[in-house]
């Protein structure tokens, strides 16, 4: 959207473990790309015609990862700072305007060995916009 900077957001991605549900902490490959369900929530697209960025893991400080937690919150703060009011509820018709990709520019970070993670650009999935 216009006129709205957009801030960049850092996810972690990590496989499954045995103490999340089986839909949490997969990627899977289906016809528009690779799509992320991170552990703490969400779910994300890596379009096909994307580029990704395998950097040395040496640079991996150079990231700042947020949380779902983290970005539950910044969505929270600029819906403040666009409407000036805050929201009565999480449900409430303020929160209709903007969606998690209006807001920020969002990518993955994948550890894939010792010495190496990817930078997967991706986008939010179901956040009312066609993939």
């Amino acid at each position: 959207m216009e006129g709205i900077n957009k801030e960049t957001v850092y996810l972690n991605f990590k496989k499954n473990k045995k103490n999340h549900p089986k839909y949490r902490c997969v990627k899977f490959q289906d016809e528009k790309g690779i799509i992320f369900n991170p552990c703490n929530g969400g779910s994300l697209l890596f379009p096909k015609n994307a580029k990704s960025d395998t950097l040395c893991y040496k640079h991996i400080k150079d990231y700042k990862i947020s949380t779902m937690e983290d970005v539950n919150e910044k969505v929270k703060e600029f819906r403040y700072r666009t409407y000036k009011k805050k929201p009565k509820s999480g449900h409430d018709k303020l929160y209709q305007a903007y969606n998690n990709n209006d807001i920020f520019e969002t990518y993955i970070i994948e550890i894939i060995s010792e010495e190496k993670f990817v930078l997967y650009p991706v986008i939010w999935r179901n956040q009312r916009i066609p993939e």
